[in-house]
């Protein structure tokens, strides 16, 4: 068993001699001084052994015993020539860790701390220390005692005197199964398929425990299995398909983060997971998150999935049920997704209601919830189907009705309007019907034939389409009700003078 006392951390080439060669030790000299990378601390260095171990066997052990805290994998065990000596060998580009330095620093960094590591591979065993040397001064380099023996398999590593954290909650490999409330997959598929996760968990908030180091939150984004940073959020990620730069601290490109929490989102099918994410991404925000502000859904930027060959947004359109359920228990059955502010009060005459959502997830939406320009131009189709009533297939009452109206559009515009008929009018949508419409085309103004029963809706019909024809603006935009208010108040003046006093005779009101 190995005991601190004989923990080597500081050694001058002379106790090396006399102490160590002595039972077979041989010395390399890593090269780096002992005040490289000063930014590590416990947790970065605990992080790459274990990310190392994770790509070595796909789980790892840790526990304590009265030397410190020690963690081991069963993996093929570590080259020493990679680990200690340079340059830095990549890893594939599907490992966790890929720039090939990260055991070589966490040894330095928990040494420069104070604690002596001790390291069991297959076939070796090695101590890591900082070698002193007199160098214009002294001067203390990383370098590694090793010898033939060590473990059958795997490799162990054991940081001597270590007494804090383990920081086992920052590895997604120990969550329990239940926390991981849905996947997707990703776009690593070798040496497995892997899979994004969205958990739900309550992380302990840690505190920083170093200058560099600012502590963990109780929402949490992992990056291939282990803590990246916190997230503002109801859930935490596991997510497997961005680069890292290499102190592993945030992505290389940001937006690769948010894309691939999309690539996950997009395979969620659980109607009150998407009613959450819907109230995120609704703008502005019915619950702001990180997500309400950065998270992409495009089709372009989340690509295909590699092992089934179908477009993230694919999976979405499969699930297109799920989504809408969730978007009506959310905003209702009326809710349709806003293109642009023009429509709004076009859509609230069709009976609806738009409703903004993040920019870079509304393309997306929009192939399963209906927009206001498909409202609007699906009104516009129907309103083609509008037929003309001949006037002699009118009733009296109509008829005098129509008259009138089209006395007041004769009389009040300038620029006069091609027509004024009597039409059958299909509703504008399934929750309105069409008292009249307008034609930009032919300037025709076409009226219901239900509203030529009574003078008052006919007046109120025209004097609306006449708003359209003199404004060029859409229903209830702030020109077109301005217009409909002047032409109102023209109407008005002009019945006091007595304009259309042969037109009224037998109009019912």
């Amino acid at each position: 068993m190995v005991t601190i006392a004989a923990s080597p951390r500081v050694l001058t080439m002379d106790e090396y001699h006399t102490h160590w060669q002595p039972q077979r030790w041989q010395l390399i000299i890593i090269g780096p001084t002992s005040t490289w990378r000063q930014e590590w601390g416990e947790w970065e260095a605990i992080r790459d052994i274990v990310q190392n171990a994770l790509d070595e066997a796909e789980a790892y052990r840790w526990g304590r015993d009265e030397n410190g805290l020690w963690i081991a994998d069963r993996g093929k065990g570590v080259a020493v020539a990679d680990f200690l000596l340079g340059p830095p060998k990549l890893k594939p580009d599907y490992a966790r860790g890929k720039f090939g330095e990260g055991m070589k620093i966490a040894a330095l960094a928990l040494i420069r701390k104070g604690y002596p590591v001790h390291v069991r591979t297959a076939g070796r065993e090695l101590w890591i220390i900082f070698l002193e040397q007199e160098a214009d001064g002294k001067v203390q380099t990383l370098a590694a005692l090793w010898r033939p023996d060590g473990t059958k398999v795997g490799t162990r590593f054991h940081i001597m005197g270590y007494t804090g954290p383990a920081f086992e909650d920052r590895f997604a490999v120990n969550l329990p199964r239940s926390a991981i409330i849905s996947e997707g997959p990703s776009k690593v598929t070798q040496p497995v398929r892997r899979f994004n996760q969205l958990i739900q968990y309550s992380f302990p908030a840690t505190p920083p425990s170093g200058w560099y180091e600012k502590g963990a939150g109780s929402s949490r984004v992992f990056a291939r299995d282990i803590y990246m940073r916190n997230i503002k959020s109801p859930y935490s990620y596991n997510l497997w398909g961005f680069d890292m730069v290499p102190d592993r601290h945030g992505p290389a490109n940001e937006n690769d983060l948010w894309v691939d929490m999309g690539r996950l989102w997009s395979c969620v099918t659980r109607v009150e997971l998407l009613e959450v994410f819907l109230r995120m991404v609704h703008h502005p925000p019915l619950f702001d998150t990180d997500e309400s502000h950065n998270i992409n859904l495009e089709t372009w930027a989340m690509g295909t999935e590699p092992v089934t060959g179908k477009r993230y947004t694919d999976f979405i359109q499969e699930n297109a049920a799920i989504w809408r359920q969730a978007w009506v228990k959310n905003f209702g059955e009326n809710a349709i997704i806003r293109t642009a502010d023009r429509w709004d009060a076009t859509v609230k005459h069709l009976g609806y209601e738009s409703h903004s959502v993040h920019w870079l997830v509304k393309d997306t939406l929009a192939m399963l919830i209906i927009t206001d320009t498909d409202l609007v131009k699906a009104s516009q189709e129907r309103l083609r189907e509008a037929q003309v009533i001949p006037d002699s297939q009118l009733t009296h009452r109509q008829r005098v009705h129509l008259v009138l109206a089209r006395e007041i559009a004769n009389t009040i515009t300038v620029q006069k309007v091609a027509g004024v008929h009597a039409a059958i009018i299909p509703p504008a949508s399934d929750r309105v019907r069409t008292a009249g419409m307008y034609s930009r085309i032919t300037q025709e103004i076409f009226v219901a034939a239900d509203q030529l029963e009574r003078g008052k809706t006919t007046v109120d019909t025209v004097i609306h389409e006449l708003a359209h024809h003199t404004s060029g603006a859409e229903d209830l935009e702030e020109s077109h009700s301005e217009a409909m208010t002047r032409i109102a108040a023209q109407v008005v003046e002009l019945t006091h003078a007595r304009q259309f006093d042969d037109f009224m005779r037998e109009v019912w009101w």
